[in-house]
């Protein structure tokens, strides 16, 4: 997901600003942790608000959350989370969480304006859906900057198509499905658990062993991200399956379902030594995990050129944009 450590290479913050204060100084601000334990409210009001951003998800925010240092405030029926850029980008306020219109998010900025204004923290008002522009090109008092980078933009797939693997576009991985179920008749799927917190972590520590990656630096590895929703497995609603072949688990994916009919797949992993597993455990992740998603979000490619090519191996339908709004206040 996120293993950069800049949302948008068009609009960054200036270095005298980077790190000037933590949230950790912010004591009285009406702030505090943002955690697994907010799910139920979180869930509440995440289906009252407009949006496809993957980033969005309970279970995302809480996989990445030591990453981005996130504290909450409820505001105007909203829930606000506001980071001080932690390991990966500046500090910001993510889209709140709830229902909004122009005046709504209005007060929120009006409110939180002195917060970042103390720290000397740019306003930048981070994964804003393409939808909900307007309410922020539109906000009386305030010039807005947008942008957005096309590294970060998610990749949405019909689920049907992704089941099946039908059609020309998607024969070569038919034909990779096929050779799994042909090389290892015996192989289980079985859906996610708990339990099996131990097995996907030496799978993903395997693969950055491999790669001479350190499996600990939240910026080249999503080790820690799987680990923090395998620990908070209880108070998540989170989806997904394993593949194992002679009990070895050789691939799993973890997921969401973001809103009744579009899934999202935040982690798959596989030993790439078993040819054909990352077609399988994609297929049967959708057939088993997800049966109810017309659409899938597959989430971004980061600009990196073999996820790039991996993913647009799918035939994605469209890209769901992810913008960013930098504020000037104009009286």
């Amino acid at each position: 997901m996120r293993l950069l450590t800049s949302f948008s290479g068009v609009l960054s913050m200036p270095a005298e600003h980077s790190g000037a204060l933590r949230m950790k100084d912010m004591p009285d601000e009406g702030c505090t942790m943002f955690s697994a334990l907010d799910g139920p409210l979180y869930n509440r009001l995440h289906q009252l608000t407009r949006t496809e951003i993957s980033d969005s998800c309970l279970n995302s925010r809480v996989a990445w959350n030591a990453g981005f240092n996130y504290r909450k405030v409820l505001l105007e029926g909203s829930l606000c989370l506001i980071s001080d850029g932690g390991v990966f980008t500046t500090p910001h306020l993510t889209w709140p969480i709830g229902e909004l219109d122009r005046d709504g998010l209005k007060r929120i900025v009006d409110t939180l304006w002195p917060v970042f204004a103390a720290r000397q923290w740019p306003f930048r008002l981070m994964y804003i859906d393409e939808d909900n522009l307007d309410l922020v090109r539109d906000m009386p008092g305030y010039r807005a900057k947008l942008a957005y980078d096309p590294d970060f933009d998610d990749y949405l797939y019909d689920a049907e198509e992704l089941r099946q693997l039908s059609g020309k576009s998607l024969h070569g991985k038919r034909n990779y499905l096929n050779r799994f179920c042909r090389i290892y008749p015996g192989f289980e799927y079985r859906p996610i658990v708990r339990e099996d917190r131990e097995e996907a972590l030496f799978l993903v520590k395997s693969w950055c062993d491999e790669k001479g990656l350190d499996c600990l630096n939240f910026c080249i590895s999503d080790y820690r991200a799987i680990r923090q929703v395998f620990d908070d497995f209880a108070s998540l609603d989170l989806r997904g399956g394993s593949i194992r072949i002679g009990g070895k688990m050789t691939a799993f994916a973890l997921g969401s379902l973001m809103n009744a009919d579009t899934a999202v797949i935040h982690f798959e992993k596989a030993d790439a030594k078993y040819d054909g597993v990352y077609a399988a455990i994609n297929k049967f992740v959708l057939d088993y995990a997800f049966p109810e998603a017309r659409m899938v979000n597959r989430e971004e490619d980061m600009g990196l050129r073999n996820l790039r090519k991996a993913k647009e191996s799918y035939s994605p339908i469209r890209m769901i944009h992810k913008y960013e709004a930098w504020l000037q206040k104009t009286d």
